[in-house]
């Protein structure tokens, strides 16, 4: 199990390793309880029920055993076993799920409410002196957040070093690792470096531990303040959203390909179509809009009544 966990130390983030670590442990205290010792005694029913007994959703389900499958995979490369057991094991299908939910950006009106009430609400009571970060730093938060298209744990820790003074961003993303590029707004440029001779290079702090979870949940619990200020929501607001945004902003216009924005956005053109592209509602209005405009004009057949059907 350490040589596992070895693995992945330097490779995956600190909240993914976290992850490996919840589950890895499940499955040693699962593997005790039917009484296991050897890797060998594991089939696919095994795991079908160590699946069961996590009691999650069908989309936490999948990741789950992605990491399972991985651990399997990495003992039968070390020839600790001969097959993976969950190699044949299918993934939970849950059609009631609204995945697509989970992938809505917000819109032009959201965000303008947002940076409205970082500016006359949030913070604005007789508690005021408590709040060590103000709207204006919020606002700054959410406006890295949209224009850059990073993660939240990217945003808190950004290190005005990133920034080239063309305005160009080349950034390790947190998460996975990988190279990401972006260019940021000239005003919003101004505002980075405006920070960082107040706050020093890291403009939203710095921060004593190194645990990512705690660090971002600094913030999120500042943009679930907020978003009380500024509600109702027709979908729950969440800082994940604020990358859907950009990649939204980036899908309307018409000379964006796929690959741009997989690009900008650290991931695949598969991961992208799959996951961006189909929910942008704009988008879709102006593909209907392209094929109303080109077939409009086209010969189409002299339309005449349907009699009844067949007797």
């Amino acid at each position: 199990m350490n040589a596992f966990h070895a693995t992945h130390a330097e490779s995956s983030a600190f909240t993914t390793q976290r992850m490996y670590r919840y589950l890895m442990n499940r499955f040693t205290k699962f593997s005790e309880s039917k009484g296991y010792v050897l890797l060998e005694q594991w089939g696919p029913m095994d795991v079908r029920e160590f699946r069961t007994s996590w009691g999650v959703a069908a989309n936490t389900a999948t990741k789950n055993m992605t990491i399972v499958k991985s651990f399997f995979e990495f003992a039968v490369s070390n020839e600790w076993l001969d097959r993976n057991p969950a190699r044949l094991i299918k993934e939970l299908r849950n059609r009631n799920e609204k995945q697509s939910k989970e992938r809505i950006p917000f819109s032009d009106e959201e965000l303008a409410r947002m940076f409205e009430a970082c500016e006359t609400k949030y913070g604005k009571t007789e508690d005021e002196y408590r709040y060590r970060w103000s709207g204006k730093d919020l606002a700054d938060f959410i406006a890295v957040s949209v224009y850059t298209g990073l993660r939240i744990s990217d945003v808190c820790t950004f290190h005005t070093d990133r920034l080239l003074e063309s305005g160009e961003c080349h950034i390790r993303t947190t998460k996975n690792g990988k190279k990401v590029y972006t260019w940021i707004p000239t005003w919003l440029q101004r505002r980075i470096r405006e920070r960082a001779k107040v706050h020093g290079p890291l403009i939203f702090g710095t921060h004593k531990t190194t645990d990512m979870c705690v660090v971002t949940d600094v913030w999120r619990r500042k943009l679930l303040r907020l978003w009380d200020l500024c509600g109702p929501w027709p979908e729950r607001p969440s800082p994940h959203r604020f990358r859907h945004t950009f990649a939204r902003i980036l899908l309307e216009k018409a000379n964006v390909t796929v690959r741009d924005v997989a690009e900008l956005l650290g991931n695949t053109e598969e991961i992208v179509r799959k996951h961006y592209a189909a929910w942008v509602p704009e988008r879709q209005a102006r593909l209907t809009k392209v094929l109303q405009e080109a077939f409009e004009a086209k010969p189409k057949p002299k339309l005449v009544a349907l009699r009844g059907g067949r007797r």
